[in-house]
C-alpha cells in the first residue's frame, strides 16, 4: 500500500487551487444562507481536520515505535546572534515522540488557520477563502508526512525519512491558511539508531 500520487502531484496541487478559486468567483456570496452554509460547512471541516489528527496520534502512540532518533535541532535566525555560530542543540527522542509533535505542530497551525480565517472574514469581509480552506486542511492532512507514513503505509526514507526536511518556503502561507504541512528543518548528520529504547522515559544522548 502506498499513497496515491496525484495527492502529491504539484499539478494537482495547482490545478486545485485554480478551481477552487474559479468555483469561489460563481457562489453568490451576498446570499444570507449560501453565507451561512459556507461559515458551517469551514467550521465544521476545522473540526473534522482536528479530530481526524487527533486519530493520527493515536495510530502512532499505537505502533509505539521507541526506536531512538537523535538529530540536531534547526538553528532559528536572531537579529542579535553573534557572527560565531553556536552549537547546535542535539535532540535524543524516539520515532513515536517525534512524530506526535509533528502533528501536534498541524494541529497547532490548524488552529492558527481558523484564527487569520476568522478576522478575514469577520473584520474583513472576506468571504472566498471559506471554500477553499473548508477543503485544504483535508487535503493537507492527507498529504502531511507522517500520514502518508502511517496513514498511507508509505516507507520513511527519501522526503519523508526523519527528522523531515523544511519544506519549500514559498508555500508556508498556503499551508498556514490551510492547516500546512509544516515540518521543522533538519540537520544534516541526523542519526537513527537502530535498536529502540529501553524505557520510554529513559534518553541516551550520544557526546
Amino acid at each position: 500500500m502506498g499513497s496515491p500520487s496525484i495527492l502529491t502531484n504539484p499539478m494537482f496541487n495547482m490545478g486545485f487551487l485554480l478551481v477552487s478559486m474559479q468555483l469561489a468567483k460563481k457562489i453568490d456570496w451576498n446570499d444570507p444562507d449560501v453565507l451561512t452554509y459556507a461559515r458551517v460547512g469551514y467550521y465544521s471541516a476545522q473540526v473534522l481536520v482536528v479530530a481526524l489528527a487527533y486519530g493520527l496520534i493515536t495510530l502512532i502512540r499505537k505502533k509505539n515505535d521507541t526506536t531512538v532518533l537523535t538529530y540536531n535541532a534547526p538553528q532559528k535566525p536572531s537579529m542579535t546572534a553573534s557572527t560565531e555560530s553556536s552549537a547546535p542543540q542535539t535532540i535524543t527522542t524516539t520515532v513515536r515522540d517525534y512524530d506526535v509533535d509533528q502533528v501536534k505542530q498541524f494541529i497547532q497551525s490548524t488552529f492558527t488557520s481558523v484564527i487569520i480565517i476568522s478576522v478575514m472574514h469577520f473584520q474583513f469581509k472576506f468571504t472566498q477563502p471559506l471554500l477553499m480552506q473548508s477543503i485544504l486542511p483535508i487535503k493537507n492532512l492527507l498529504t502531511h508526512k507522517e500520514a502518508l507514513i502511517h496513514l498511507w503505509g508509505d516507507a520513511p526514507e527519501g522526503n519523508l525519512a526523519r527528522p523531515f526536511v523544511a519544506d519549500n518556503p514559498l508555500g508556508g502561507l498556503a499551508n498556514l491558511l490551510g492547516g500546512g504541512n509544516s515540518n521543522d528543518a533538519a540537520a544534516a548528520n541526523a542519526t537513527t539508531a537502530a535498536t529502540p529504547a529501553a524505557n520510554d522515559n529513559e534518553h541516551s544522548h550520544q557526546e
